[in-house]
C-alpha cells in the first residue's frame, strides 16, 4: 500500500485551512503543527474527535458503509431505484468505473482514518498519565477507543476486499497498518489479518472495561448518557468528552465486535461466549428495548424512534445525514432513489405483517422507503425532537445482533429449544405475534433467522456481509441472486494495485 499517501494528521481545527496538496505533504512545518497539537491534553481530545468525524464521513459510515454502497450490495433496494454507481454495485460489477469510485472512497478514507488512529496511539502511549486531566483513566480510554476503531476499520475493509473465511481462503488480504508512518505495509494472509484484528479488539476491551463498567458506569447505563439528545444528558464534572459513550468505541462495542469477528471466522465457541456476555448485560438492563409505542404500535409516524437509540451499543453521528440523502432524492432532477420493492418487503415479512419493522418503518410516507434515514415530515414537537436527536445517528451495532449470534450458534449445536426461546423473545419485542414452535427443524429455524437478521439491519449495511459469511445466495424477494465466487469481494482499488506493480 502506498502508505506515504496516508501520512495525514487530522489536527482539527488547526489544519482545516491548509490546501489538500499541502495537507498530504509531510514536512518540517507539519511536524511543528503536530507538536503544537499534542502539547496538551486538549489537543489530544481534539484529535480523537477528529477520528470520529472521519468515521462519520459519507465515504465511510456516513453513507457508503451504511445506507448507500453496502446496503445496495445486500439487495436492500429495488435495482432500478438506485443511483447508477450503487446500481452497478448491486450487480457486483466490480470493474465498473462507478463501483471503483465507491471502493476507492472507502479505501482511501479508511486508511486516512487509520493513519490518524495510529498517530494518536503512538502519541498517547509515550505520554505519562500525569499529562492527562483524568490521568490514567483518560489515557486508557483514548487508547482503548483507538485500538477498537483500528480493528473495526480493518475488519470492514477485509469484509469488502477479500473472500470470506467460509470459503477456506487463506491467501493475501489487505495490509494491517499498525504504525505511523507506515511506508510499505504488506498485505497479510487471512489468518494473520484476523489475528491482528482480534488482538486489537481484546486490547481495546481490556482497556475500556474499567472505564465503561466502573468509572463511567452511570453514563453507560443511561439512555441519555450513552446517546446525545437535545436537552438531556448525564452531567459530568470531568466534561462532555467523557459523555455519550455509545457514540464512541466502548467496552460493550468492543466485546460485541469480538462476537461478530469470531462468527465471521467460524469460531462458534468464542462467538457464543462474547455474545452471551452482551446478552446477559442487556438482560441486566444495561440496554433496553425500544418501547412498542416508539416502534410500530402507533399511528403517528412522528413518534417513531427511527434509529432505536435505546438499543445501540455503538453508533457515530453526522449532522448532515438528512441533507446527504435528500440531495440524492432531489425531485428537480427526477431522482427517486433508495426505494424498495413491495414484493421484496412482503416476502421478507411473510407471515409477520404485524412486525413493527414493517408496520412501523416501511412506507410510512407512501414512498416505498424505510424511514430510518428519512427526515420526519410532520411539524410537531416530537418530529422536531426525533430529527434533532436521531437524525445524525449512524448505527453500527445493536444488542439484537448478540441475540442473533447466540441463536445461530445454538442451531449448529442442535439446541433448538434454547434458540427458539431467544428468537421468540426478540420477535415479541418487535411486535411479531406468531410464535416459532420448538418442533421447528434446525434448517427451518436458520431460514427464519436469516430473514430476521435482514429485517433487523435493513438499510444499515449488514445484509451483504450476512450472506457472504454464510456463502449463500442473496435474498432479493423473488428468486435468490446466485453468486459467483468472484462476486463476493471487490478487487483492490486501482491506486493500490498501481503502487504494488
Amino acid at each position: 500500500m502506498n502508505a506515504n499517501k496516508f501520512r495525514i494528521l487530522l489536527c482539527l481545527p488547526l489544519l482545516m485551512s491548509i490546501s489538500c496538496k499541502k495537507f498530504l505533504d509531510v514536512s518540517a512545518r507539519d511536524q511543528v503543527l503536530q507538536e503544537k497539537m499534542f502539547e496538551d491534553g486538549n489537543g489530544i481530545r481534539i484529535a480523537v474527535n477528529g477520528v470520529y468525524k472521519l468515521l462519520s464521513h459519507t465515504d465511510l459510515y456516513g453513507k457508503n458503509l451504511t445506507w448507500g454502497f453496502a446496503s445496495a450490495l445486500g439487495s436492500n433496494y429495488e435495482y432500478f431505484n438506485l443511483p447508477y454507481r450503487e446500481r452497478d454495485a448491486a450487480q457486483y460489477l466490480w470493474q465498473s468505473s462507478n463501483v471503483q469510485a465507491l471502493t476507492e472512497q472507502v479505501w482511501k478514507r479508511a486508511y486516512n482514518t487509520l493513519a490518524n488512529c495510529n498517530n494518536l496511539i503512538q502519541e498517547v502511549e509515550q505520554k505519562d498519565s500525569l499529562f492527562f486531566e483524568q490521568r490514567s483513566r483518560e489515557k486508557n480510554m483514548i487508547l482503548g477507543e483507538m485500538y477498537g476503531v483500528r480493528a473495526m476499520l480493518h475488519f470492514d475493509l477485509l469484509r469488502i476486499f477479500s473472500p470470506a473465511p467460509v470459503t477456506g481462503y487463506n491467501g493475501a488480504t489487505i495490509p494491517y497498518v499498525a504504525a505511523y508512518p507506515e511506508y510499505q505495509p504488506a498485505p497479510l494472509n487471512m489468518q494473520a489479518l484476523l489475528t491482528s484484528i482480534e488482538t486489537d479488539l481484546q486490547k481495546a476491551r481490556s482497556l475500556l472495561a474499567p472505564v465503561d463498567t466502573i468509572w463511567l458506569r452511570g453514563v453507560m447505563r443511561s439512555n441519555v448518557g450513552r446517546i446525545r439528545s437535545n436537552g438531556s444528558w448525564v452531567p459530568l464534572d470531568q466534561g462532555d468528552f467523557f459523555n455519550f459513550r455509545a457514540q464512541r468505541m466502548n467496552y460493550f462495542a468492543a466485546t460485541a465486535l469480538l462476537a461478530r469477528l469470531y462468527l465471521y471466522k467460524q469460531d462458534d465457541a468464542n462467538a457464543y461466549t462474547y455474545a452471551k456476555l452482551m446478552y446477559d448485560a442487556q438482560k441486566a438492563n444495561w440496554f433496553r428495548w425500544t418501547s412498542a409505542s416508539y416502534q410500530g404500535q402507533i399511528t403517528d409516524v412522528d413518534f417513531i424512534h427511527t434509529k432505536r437509540p435505546e438499543e445501540l451499543m455503538l453508533c457515530f453521528a453526522n449532522n448532515l445525514n438528512y441533507v446527504n440523502i435528500e440531495t440524492t432524492m432531489d425531485p428537480n432532477v427526477g431522482a427517486n432513489y433508495w426505494r424498495m420493492s413491495s414484493g421484496y418487503m412482503n416476502a421478507l415479512f411473510a407471515g409477520d405483517l404485524d412486525d413493527y419493522r414493517i408496520v412501523g418503518w416501511y412506507n410510512r410516507y407512501n414512498d416505498q422507503r424505510y424511514i430510518t434515514w428519512l427526515r420526519p415530515k410532520g411539524n410537531s414537537y416530537t418530529a422536531d425532537q426525533v430529527a434533532q436527536d436521531q437524525g445524525p445517528l449512524l448505527p453500527a451495532i445493536r444488542f439484537t445482533e448478540m441475540y442473533h449470534i447466540l441463536i445461530e450458534c445454538l442451531i449448529r449445536q442442535e439446541k433448538i429449544e434454547e434458540a427458539v426461546t431467544i428468537l421468540n423473545d426478540l420477535r415479541t419485542n418487535r411486535g411479531a405475534k406468531v410464535k416459532i414452535a420448538n418442533s421447528v427443524s434446525g434448517t427451518e429455524l436458520m431460514e427464519v433467522l436469516v430473514k430476521d437478521i435482514i429485517r433487523e439491519t435493513l438499510v444499515e449495511g449488514q445484509t451483504f456481509f450476512l450472506f457472504k459469511r454464510l456463502n449463500r445466495n442473496i435474498f432479493n424477494g423473488a428468486t435468490d441472486r446466485i453468486m459467483l465466487p468472484g462476486e463476493w469481494y471487490a478487487p483492490l482499488p486501482q491506486s493500490e494495485v498501481a503502487y504494488q506493480l
